[in-house]
């Protein structure tokens, strides 16, 4: 073949290889392109990626329930293990604060087995000697007659399920006792939010700490929820020395008298702990200037949210509470995570058992609290959800993340299907010794409850919907007198859109206000002046209206005797002397 040929073939050759490959000069199974310019993307806090870890959730299948046994022992002094199964059980866990003692603990070998004994190949089978320690865990829970477990596995003692705490959940106060996995199921789902690995366990418990060497006794059904904490960071591939706090009682303000660097002289940390208990890093600058920025009035919220937050985390986090009817979120049961090197921080949830309370208190016929405690309103006393639902796109934006939940995560097929499989498992246990003694309903109310449950999301949803429209919630002031007067005063209510707020003034001598002293309508000021009130106890109550008829009561609540809430009221007290005293109700009393 001549030169010609040659040249021809080549070109035919170049052409098909051309064709094959899509780049001219490419040879077969080359990556780089021969005109590769290396541009880079840069790194940066907008563009950094933190997500759950599915893979985490995937792996061996387990029995239904796991089994668990807990031998526990005394310890000794230098470890603070030298107590009692019953001196570990004795106290709440107030009492330690209170006292600023480390709660008690015992020793503990914890084995993993069936309904037969510990099982060969399985954590602790074999161990004689405390491979753990064990103690109370959870402030409410640690009040109850039921008690929910922190059991610490001890170093070079190998690790269960992947973790060195065991954290078991009685979960004593939910009817259903299978509401937190269930939502931490439904969370594992929803790309937007961090789940966590959840179990049902059996426990059995025999106590050695007396000396006595008796039978395993059965502790009824717990919930194992994975802790959040270094290792649940490490385990999802997160920066595990960045910033973590757990919530309680934080309400996003400042408080700068508590909330300090650690190396400020006037740093506390149990003061610093009443709002955030420190998680992560002791460095807590980053904190500060997220919360200088929350609480800074001259900052957009969405130039806030854009660049300290993941934007759908944070409303995917609401949206999904306020779906399952969880109101116990605004001040706590949640985690503040932030890794290093960039200025976002996400919500990971934390307790979610307080969801569905409001289809428990209906099946007792009980009232279903105040509209303060529903749709939107359990949020908006903190600065940071305030801000966030007075800004019309943000409400847009949260009001997205709430359809697209409700449409699939959080479908009625979905529900479900995970709801029928919870309860399969669970109501054996709720109804068998020992739970059955502490049940909250019958066995029939039991099944008409997690009959409604799917019902119940539909009920939120609505009420979510009708919180837009209404008036916000409002504080009525401590009455005033002036001159010869008594001022009777409260807060504004706050309503999206065009429209007015008006008040209903209604002052009485008993909490049911069969006979009104002072009864006025369509108030549009903040204060009522009435003339003086002689001696003796009264009960104002404000309501606010909207001009489309929407009510809304004031935060205000009186406490009666017989245990019923009375809302939208104040009660107080004309002294001798003129003054007024307010009457208060704790419900931690």
């Amino acid at each position: 073949m001549g030169k010609k040929g040659r040249w021809l073939t080549g070109v035919i050759g170049c052409l098909v290889l051309t064709v094959l490959t899509g780049c001219s000069d490419f040879a077969p199974g080359s990556l780089v392109d021969p005109d590769e310019t290396y541009e880079k993307e840069a790194l940066t806090s907008e563009n950094y990626t933190v997500q759950d870890k599915n893979s985490v959730y995937e792996g061996e299948e387990e029995p239904p329930v796991v089994t668990m046994y807990l031998t526990v022992g005394r310890g000794n002094e230098k470890d603070g293990t030298d107590h009692t199964w019953k001196e570990v059980n004795a106290y709440p866990l107030s009492y330690y604060e209170e006292k600023k003692i480390e709660p008690y603990r015992c020793e503990a070998v914890l084995q993993v087995g069936d309904e037969l004994g510990p099982l060969e190949g399985e954590f602790g089978y074999g161990v004689t000697a405390a491979n753990a320690t064990v103690q109370l865990r959870g402030a409410g829970a640690s009040g109850q007659p039921q008690k929910s477990y922190k059991i610490t596995i001890k170093e070079g003692k190998g690790k269960l399920y992947n973790a060195k705490t065991v954290a078991l959940n009685k979960h004593s106060g939910d009817a259903t006792r299978f509401a937190n996995r269930l939502c931490y199921s439904l969370m594992q789902e929803i790309p937007q939010m961090f789940s966590a690995r959840t179990r049902f366990v059996h426990l059995y418990v025999k106590d050695k700490t007396e000396g006595e060497n008796g039978l395993f006794k059965d502790y009824g059904l717990y919930t194992q929820v994975e802790q959040i904490n270094k290792t649940y960071l490490k385990n999802r591939g997160l920066d595990h020395t960045g910033n973590l706090y757990k919530a309680k009682n934080f309400d996003w303000r400042r408080h700068e008298d508590s909330i300090l660097t650690a190396g400020n002289q006037a740093f506390d940390q149990t003061s610093f702990e009443q709002y955030l208990e420190i998680k992560g890093d002791q460095d807590h600058t980053k904190l500060i200037r997220l919360l200088e920025a929350v609480n800074d009035e001259s900052l957009p919220v969405r130039e806030l949210i854009d660049q300290y937050f993941d934007r759908d985390n944070l409303y995917y986090w609401m949206a999904f509470h306020i779906l399952m009817g969880n109101k116990d979120v605004e001040a706590g049961n949640y985690y503040l995570y932030s890794p290093q090197g960039i200025d976002k921080w996400y919500i990971l949830s934390w307790d979610n058992d307080g969801s569905f309370e409001d289809a428990f208190r209906k099946i007792q016929d009980e009232t279903c609290s105040s509209s303060w405690r529903k749709g939107i309103f359990p949020y908006i006393s903190a600065v940071l959800y305030e801000k966030l639902l007075k800004d019309s796109t943000c409400r847009q934006e949260l009001d997205a993340a709430v359809e697209d939940l409700r449409k699939n995560a959080l479908s009625d097929e979905k529900l479900e299907e995970k709801i029928r499989e919870y309860q399969a498992i669970v109501r054996p246990y709720v109804y068998s010794l020992p739970d059955r003694m502490y049940a909250r309903l019958t066995e029939k109310d039991y099944d008409r409850l997690v009959a409604g449950l799917t019902d119940e999301v539909e009920t939120n949803y609505q009420t979510y919907r009708d919180s837009l429209q209404e008036p916000w919630p409002f504080h009525i002031h401590e009455p005033q007198r002036k001159d010869k007067k008594l001022v009777l005063g409260w807060d504004a209510s706050y309503l999206f859109g065009e429209g007015e707020v008006s008040y209903r003034v209604e002052l009485a001598r008993d909490y049911s206000f069969e006979e009104c002293l002072v009864s006025e309508d369509g108030i549009r000021d903040t204060q009522l002046a009435i003339k003086k009130l002689p001696e003796g106890q009264y009960f104002l109550r404000v309501g606010a209206e909207s001009d489309s008829g929407a009510l809304q009561d004031a935060y205000e609540y009186y406490h009666t005797e017989a245990g019923n809430d009375i809302y939208s009221t104040m009660c107080f007290y004309v002294q001798t002397d003129g003054s007024i005293v307010v009457s208060t109700y704790d419900e931690e009393e």
